[in-house]
């Protein structure tokens, strides 16, 4: 009867591990329900604030803009048009070398900046600051009002911030406010955004007379430097470049948020390539 009994208990044992084990590597077991349209692309609740998660936008912008620099000096070329042209060639090999490290698909995608020095030129290079079309941007997957209002916020502080310190802290309470408001892919939209304005800013910041005196400062994106006696006023130039640089963004984010990694790669790429002109047409 011992046997008998035991033998039954080992049997329970084994279905109930059998069960569990199943359970555990069943890929729906813990995956956070997804709808339809970002099922690919949802951005799960993690750990990490959205500053974090997306740090690496405004990474990718800066040390873009530092290679497309490098490869300007390099040139001989001096006329406007043609050092444009220069630098988007260099942008575009950033981005495939960007590739090659494993990252993101939509980064194959060498034609994301065609057409921007041509646009460009046609507005004598003074309308740099309306390349990302902010004023007459038209979504056509329509994000909700609440979303598109901290765009408009972010934009609003191209204009209304002083410093980088003060520019950093509203921009990182606007994500903070969206993160507890919005949707996953509506937040990660206007984390990223906020990301490419703290760095573009914190860039050129740092780096307005890379143009002419040949070096340019190392950049950290977690370290906003505030020098004795206080921070020092953004120049008319940074802001300048700072509003093209988000425009560009924005406007790609407000277009494509619904494809998340993919609208955000898109953001980063044409946001560096706005930046860029906007230095070319102010140098």
């Amino acid at each position: 009867m011992r046997t008998r009994t035991t033998w039954i208990v080992v049997m329970l044992l084994g279905v109930v591990v059998t069960s569990i084990t199943a359970i555990s590597c069943s890929p729906d077991s813990t995956s956070p329900v997804q709808s339809e349209r970002g099922k690919s692309q949802a951005v799960s609740p993690q750990s990490r604030s959205l500053q974090e998660q997306y740090a690496w936008v405004g990474q990718y912008h800066n040390d873009a803009l530092a290679y497309a620099l490098t490869k300007v000096k390099a040139s001989k070329r001096t006329a406007k048009y043609d050092r444009c042209k220069v630098g988007l060639a260099a942008l575009k090999d950033f981005q495939k070398a960007y590739r090659k490290e494993g990252r993101s698909a939509i980064f194959d995608d060498l034609t994301l900046t065609d057409g921007m020095c041509e646009a460009a030129a046609a507005g004598n290079f003074g309308a740099s600051a309306s390349l990302g079309g902010i004023g007459t941007r038209r979504p056509s997957h329509d994000i909700s009002p609440v979303a598109n209002n901290y765009m408009d916020q972010l934009v609003t502080q191209t204009y209304t911030a002083t410093t980088i310190p003060g520019l950093s802290f509203a921009v990182n309470k606007i994500v903070n406010q969206a993160s507890a408001s919005v949707v996953p892919l509506e937040a990660a939209a206007v984390a990223s955004a906020g990301s490419v304005e703290i760095s573009s800013a914190t860039y050129w910041d740092a780096n307005e007379g890379s143009w002419s005196d040949g070096g340019q400062l190392a950049y950290n994106r977690g370290t906003v430097e505030i020098l004795p006696g206080g921070p020092v006023n953004m120049s008319d130039r940074t802001r300048r470049i700072l509003r093209a640089d988000i425009a560009a963004a924005i406007a790609t984010l407000l277009t494509d948020w619904w494809q998340g990694e993919a609208a955000v790669g898109k953001a980063c790429i044409r946001a560096a390539a706005a930046s860029f002109i906007a230095a070319v047409s102010l140098y």
